[in-house]
């Protein structure tokens, strides 16, 4: 029983923090369409915004892989 009250918890814990994750997400995206429409202030059609999508897109994979390289864990060679 004590083995499933702490995975309850730690189940608990991943849930809280995953949604305040998707919080913040909702923050960055409203932030980041505000700085994307002075980019893009005509950007009305699916071109203009499948373009702002792929510059995100490109953005965010470059700031992803660095964030890995500086905060990832560090590979163990056997």
């Amino acid at each position: 029983m004590k083995k499933l009250l702490i995975e309850i918890r730690k189940q608990t814990l991943t849930l809280v923090v995953a949604a305040l994750g998707f919080v913040a997400a909702l923050v960055w995206k409203d932030a980041i369409t505000a700085w994307l429409s002075v980019l893009f202030e005509n950007a009305t059609g699916a071109t203009e915004l499948t373009l702002a999508a792929i510059i995100v897109t490109v953005v965010v994979v470059i700031v992803t892989v660095a964030l890995t390289k500086v905060l990832g864990e560090k590979e163990v060679k056997k």
